[in-house]
């Protein structure tokens, strides 16, 4: 599997829209993430019609999650955005197409282990689970930050003539 950019920017609004508090703007997101304005337009409309999230036009506008974030399923997310988890099209059960490596049972059975160990670990990830690292990181990284300046410096002992 490898995602598109549209999917890790569509992780990243995400992940600002479920961190913000009211109406989460665009331009905050685009400005945040390094995001060309156009080209995310274009990812919070796939994420709007995929229902993660919603929008509101005007001056008090911008997009909230549709549902809460621990209903948010990133397996979802990286689908909407890419279509299939699986790693070539023949091991994937939702999108199943014949593909060369059918032709070798070995090849066929890694790959639809590669398939079910991606597909496990975003299944069982939510955003919620997502924000919550989010917000451990912060706190500790702010409590890094604030001892920094506390701390007594070492000094070597003195040494004996």
């Amino acid at each position: 599997m490898r995602m598109t950019l549209a999917s890790e920017y569509g992780c990243l609004a995400l992940l600002a829209v479920g961190e913000s508090d009211g109406w989460c703007k665009r331009h905050d997101i685009a400005e945040r993430f390094t995001i060309p304005d156009a080209f995310l337009e274009q990812i919070l409309r796939r994420l709007v019609g995929a229902r993660f999230i919603v929008s509101r036009r005007g001056a008090d506008g911008g997009y909230q999650l549709a549902r809460a974030a621990s209903e948010i399923v990133i397996a979802d997310v990286v689908r909407a955005m890419d279509g299939p988890l699986a790693p070539t099209r023949s091991v994937s059960e939702n999108f199943y197409q014949p593909s060369p490596l059918e032709a070798s049972v070995a090849f066929h059975t890694l790959f639809r282990r590669v398939r079910d160990a991606i597909a496990t670990i975003l299944e069982e990830t939510t955003l919620e689970d997502i924000l919550d690292v989010e917000r451990t990181n912060r706190t500790s990284r702010s409590r890094r930050r604030a001892g920094s300046g506390n701390r007594s410096v070492a000094r070597p002992a003195a040494r004996r003539r």
